[in-house]
C-alpha cells in the first residue's frame, strides 16, 4: 500500500481508536508539563458506555493522579483518529471522580473507564463506533489476518510543548495468531500472536489497551475487534491480549446483574441504569 493507502486505512479502522491522555505536574518539577498516553476504545454495553483499555493503564492512571506530588492532573479523551475531525478540543475526564472497572485475575488485564452523556455526545460528533455486545458474539473462526492498533510510548512525547499539547503517533503492527498457551484451570484465554513483518518502531510498549482487528482474507469487507492487548514478549515478537468475546461477557453480565438489582429496587430500565454507572 501507498503512505497515501496506509494513512486511510489507519483512518477507517481508527473509528473506533480513542486516546487516554494525562498532562500532569510534579512538585518540583523544571520545565514543562509532563505528558501521557494510552490506547483505547469505545465501547457500549446496553445503555452504558466506555473506554475500553488494559487493566494495568488504569491502574497506572490511578496511581498517577493519587501521588503526592502531584499539583496538577488533567486527563482528556482524544477522539480525532478517525476520518471525521471537528476540533482538535478532547473530551474532559476526571480520573479522580468518574467510576471504572478493572480486572487483572486468571488471565485477564482489561479495565473501563465509564462516561456520561456528555462525553458520549461529544466522541460521537467525531464518528467514533462503539464496539458492542452483538457484533463481538458473532465473531468467525477462520480470521486470519490480524494487526494492533495503538500508541508506541517512542511515539509519544514526554512533556507537552510550549502551546501544552502532547503529541502521539498512532500505528498499526501486523500479527499472525498462534495457538494459544496451555491454561491452568480456571484461567480466561488470551489472544496470542506473533510480530509479523518491519516493526516499525523499536517496541510496542506504550500500545497496551489498543484494539486488535481480525479479517477473513476471503472476506476483506468485513473485520471484528477480536482483542485488547494487554501485554508482550518482546525478545520472541510475542503479543498477548484479552478476547473482546471474554470481556464483553463478562461487563454484559455485570450490566444484566446492576439492571435486574435496580428493578427490584423499584428503578426502570431507562432512568436507573446508566444513572448508577455514571
Amino acid at each position: 500500500m501507498s503512505e497515501s493507502d496506509v494513512d486511510q486505512f489507519i483512518k477507517f479502522f481508527a473509528r473506533h481508536f480513542v486516546a487516554i491522555c494525562l498532562v500532569f505536574r510534579l512538585k518540583d518539577d523544571v520545565g514543562a508539563d509532563r505528558f501521557f498516553a494510552a490506547s483505547g476504545a469505545f465501547i457500549k454495553i446496553g445503555e452504558i458506555y466506555g473506554i475500553l483499555t488494559a487493566g494495568h493503564v488504569i491502574n497506572y492512571l490511578k496511581e498517577a493522579v493519587s501521588d503526592e506530588r502531584l499539583i496538577k492532573a488533567d486527563c482528556y479523551l482524544a477522539d480525532t483518529f478517525g476520518p471525521v475531525k471537528l476540533s482538535d478540543i478532547g473530551v474532559p475526564y476526571s480520573l479522580k471522580d468518574a467510576p471504572y472497572l478493572d480486572f487483572d485475575l486468571k488471565g485477564l488485564d482489561f479495565g473501563v473507564l465509564f462516561l456520561n452523556d456528555n462525553q458520549v455526545r461529544l466522541i460521537e460528533k467525531h464518528a467514533i463506533v462503539p464496539i458492542t455486545y452483538d457484533a463481538s458474539v458473532n465473531e468467525p473462526s477462520d480470521l486470519d489476518r490480524f494487526w494492533i492498533m495503538g500508541l508506541p510510548a517512542e511515539l509519544t512525547s514526554k512533556r507537552v510543548s510550549d502551546i501544552g499539547h502532547g503529541t502521539v503517533g498512532l500505528g498499526i503492527v501486523a500479527l499472525k495468531k498462534l495457538q494459544e498457551d496451555e491454561r491452568f484451570e480456571g484461567n480466561f484465554p488470551r489472544f496470542k500472536g506473533e510480530i509479523i513483518g518491519d516493526l516499525g518502531v523499536e517496541s510496542i510498549e506504550g500500545m497496551s489497551g489498543g484494539p486488535i482487528f481480525g479479517i477473513c482474507s476471503d472476506r476483506p469487507e468485513k473485520y471484528w475487534i477480536v482483542a485488547i492487548q494487554s501485554s508482550w514478549l518482546q525478545s520472541q515478537r510475542i503479543v498477548y491480549g484479552c478476547p473482546i468475546p471474554v470481556i464483553v461477557d463478562i461487563l454484559q453480565g455485570l450490566h444484566d446483574d446492576s439492571i435486574a438489582e435496580l428493578e427490584a429496587k423499584g428503578f426502570s430500565r431507562e432512568s436507573g441504569a446508566t444513572r448508577e454507572m455514571e
